[in-house]
């Protein structure tokens, strides 16, 4: 008891002390002046959090991360200054200038450097801004720009919210941001080059090449514009403009990092892989080493034969990235071809496992695929961009994984690929179907049998002069019972065989007393047809209904419908 006593009294000497924000930076500042980044940074975010309202903390958590090389989420914190704490804080411009030059963005290092003399014309850096301001206009080989006029500095914001959204594969937000932007400042050519990107990943193929044009109608030497122009020829097959903007590419010496990166990608994408391998590794050099830059010039390694280099390279991915499966995967192909279990093959640059590995690992994950595709914009472009260029299959594979995705993007795709007069007319009813599935609301425009209708619900029965509530029925069931084991490709197939049964033989349609028994004929069939092991029997007890009346509803089918075995 007496123990208990003296531990009660000297507890009861313990002072809880509350560290306020000036202490966590005084220890920010201790660790800065010693080099040690690391913790710096762990208490400028410390000061951060306790007085979140306070702009000088995040200038401070901004510098350091500034100092440590990360110039994008540095303006990151210094734009959220700007947009939720204090939008008077002006030299937030000046610091996020200075960022863009080490980036070697000179363009928007430019933006950010009239937008701080044009809002603080007095300000503590102008002579500083307007050194940096002749610098850059030294790299960009151009006379200095004037001040912005007063008013237009939201352009920056908008730009910088639209390369947000590419960067997170909202490419419809994007492009509507971007196309307002543009109709209120149509000189911005930034704008637009992202515009045509946007257009493109969304496959508007034809507004991406408008924009672009648009772009080189204005600035004929603009790097980014004729990378996306070559990009856009190969995807359009037009050899002829291809070798020549290739050709002209090629000489190009690009003047910023920037610029190189561009090159290096575009180059990679178009083949010329010893260009692009030696560009991949000058960025390495000057510090580029995102995952993605290794990968790219691993890429280009293996497609020059040079598979040691290639190894390393992605053995370096795996080391810099948390998310291991991109890595793991191209070092298994590489043991998998140097063994002799696998052909060589062509691998895209782009940082992803390919499409048809991603369609395998999502296939049948519902909602893993919808939170999976959201999350990553280059998966989202790579299945907008085979719903356009990809083979058929491949096509039938995207359209049934944009099927859980289902948000507004998708219904926007699909709407425009039914319309597309070359498109297969099946692909373009399983796009329907899918439309119908997500809940994309009626009318439905569809380029069928040469010309482009007006579709209601099930109007893919147009010829009928009515649709019966039984004939829906049919349908409805097997909606229901095969959803669960069958893709959305069987169910299209199985529903239009219906569909097609019934206007064959209208008006002397059987008499349809019981909906399972059809609809039990229709999924044994369609199974069938696929190679799927299923009898009679399986499927009478499914859908509760005798094997004989299975056996003779699907008689009459394969008699009616003769290409169905």
């Amino acid at each position: 008891m007496g123990k208990q006593n003296r531990m009660t009294k000297k507890k009861s000497k313990v002072v809880s002390i509350k560290w306020d924000a000036a202490f966590f930076f005084d220890r920010a500042v201790h660790f800065l002046n010693r080099h040690n980044y690391k913790r710096a940074l762990k208490y400028f975010r410390r000061a951060v959090e306790i007085e979140p309202d306070n702009p000088v903390n995040h200038c401070n958590l901004a510098g350091i991360l500034s100092e440590m090389g990360q110039y994008e989420e540095s303006n990151l914190v210094l734009q959220h200054i700007l947009e939720s704490i204090d939008p008077t804080f002006f030299e937030c411009y000046f610091y996020m200038a200075n960022n863009c030059a080490n980036m070697e963005d000179f363009e928007m290092s430019e933006e950010f450097i009239l937008l701080y003399l044009e809002s603080d014309p007095h300000g503590e850096y102008v002579d500083e801004a307007e050194e940096l301001l002749d610098f850059l206009s030294q790299e960009l080989a151009r006379p200095p720009r004037e001040v912005i006029p007063k008013g237009e500095n939201k352009l920056i914001f908008q730009h910088e919210q639209a390369r947000r959204y590419l960067e997170e594969g909202k490419f419809l937000e994007a492009s509507k941001l971007l196309a307002s932007t543009i109709e209120e400042y149509p000189d911005f050519l930034a704008a637009r080059n992202n515009l045509s990107l946007a257009y493109y990943y969304l496959g508007q193929f034809e507004s991406a090449m408008e924009m672009v044009e648009q772009v080189l109608e204005k600035d004929p030497s603009n790097i980014h514009a004729l990378c996306n122009l070559a990009v856009f020829y190969a995807h359009n097959q037009d050899r002829e403009g291809l070798r020549s903007i290739i050709n002209l590419l090629k000489k190009v010496i690009p003047i910023s990092l920037e610029q190189l990166y561009k090159l290096a990608t575009t180059l990679g994408i178009l083949g010329e892989h010893q260009l692009a391998f030696s560009y991949f590794k000058k960025l390495i050099y000057f510090g580029y080493t995102q995952p993605q830059v290794y990968h790219y010039a691993a890429v280009a390694a293996y497609h020059l034969g040079r598979m040691k280099e290639a190894e390393g390279l992605w053995n370096k991915v795996y080391h810099l990235d948390d998310k291991k499966e991109v890595a793991n995967y191209y070092l298994m192909l590489l043991k998998e071809i140097k063994e002799g279990k696998e052909k060589k093959v062509t691998i895209s640059y782009h940082y992803q496992l390919p499409l048809y590995q991603q369609y395998q690992e999502f296939k049948g994950e519902g909602q893993f695929i919808s939170q999976e595709i959201k999350r990553d914009p280059l998966i989202r472009s790579s299945f907008f961009w085979a719903l356009r260029h990809g083979d058929r299959d491949t096509k039938l594979q995207v359209i049934q994984v944009l099927g859980f995705i289902a948000d507004e993007e998708v219904e926007q795709a699909l709407r425009q690929f039914i319309l597309e007069p070359k498109e297969d007319e099946y692909l373009k009813r399983v796009a329907l179907f899918v439309l119908r599935k997500i809940g994309a609301p009626a009318p439905y425009r569809i380029h069928i049998e040469g010309k482009v209708t007006t579709l209601d619900h099930e109007d893919l029965a147009r010829h009928l002069p009515v649709w019966q509530e039984k004939w829906q029925s049919v349908i409805d069931c097997l909606h229901l019972n095969m959803s669960e084991k069958y893709d959305l490709i069987s169910l299209e197939t199985a529903k239009n065989l219906w569909i097609q049964f019934i206007s064959r033989l209208y008006p002397d349609v059987p008499k349809i007393r019981k909906v399972e028994g059809w609809a039990a004929a229709i999924e044994y069939l369609v199974a069938n047809r696929e190679s799927q092991l299923i009898t009679q029997t399986e499927v009478g007890k499914k859908y509760n209904v005798n094997p004989t009346t299975i056996s003779k509803n699907a008689a009459l089918i394969r008699q009616v419908m003769m290409d169905v075995k």
